[in-house]
């Protein structure tokens, strides 16, 4: 019967945003890369402590979801390097990843979750991921 087979449980939340950035530094003379922007995905990958509750989730994602859109609400529609937090931060995609751990791992872990990756995509052909080292 499929319910004896055993393995991992994963989740997967994602959300959407549309905002423009540009890179300090980004040339080799040091200039700025010229102002830009990209329709953005986030990717949060998740897991439980392995084990499946009494209703057969392995994690309850509601929470988790509900952080991660007031986060991409915070940054839809703007230019990211004006963002409070990304003050005197080069927004990469990287940094962008980094910001939205920063921003999730708290409910997370509250609700006995932990982050596993977190993917930014700007636009449908470039990505770059964060993976935690906790």
């Amino acid at each position: 019967m499929f319910l004896e087979e055993s393995g991992n449980f994963y989740i997967r939340i994602e959300g959407r945003f549309e905002s423009a950035h540009f890179l300090y530094d980004y040339f080799p003379d040091g200039s700025d890369e010229p102002i830009h922007g990209h329709s953005w995905k986030v990717e949060v990958f998740l897991t439980g402590d392995g084990s499946l509750r009494k209703d057969s989730i392995s994690y309850d994602f509601l929470t988790a979801k509900t952080r991660l859109q007031e986060l991409v609400h915070s940054i839809d529609h703007i230019l990211i390097n004006e963002h409070k937090d990304f003050q005197g931060v080069n927004p990469t995609s990287e940094n962008v990843a980094r910001w939205f751990y920063a921003g999730l791992k708290g409910e997370v872990i509250k609700t006995g979750g932990k982050i596993l990756r977190i993917v930014i995509y700007e636009g449908p052909e470039n990505l770059a991921f964060f993976e935690p080292r906790d």
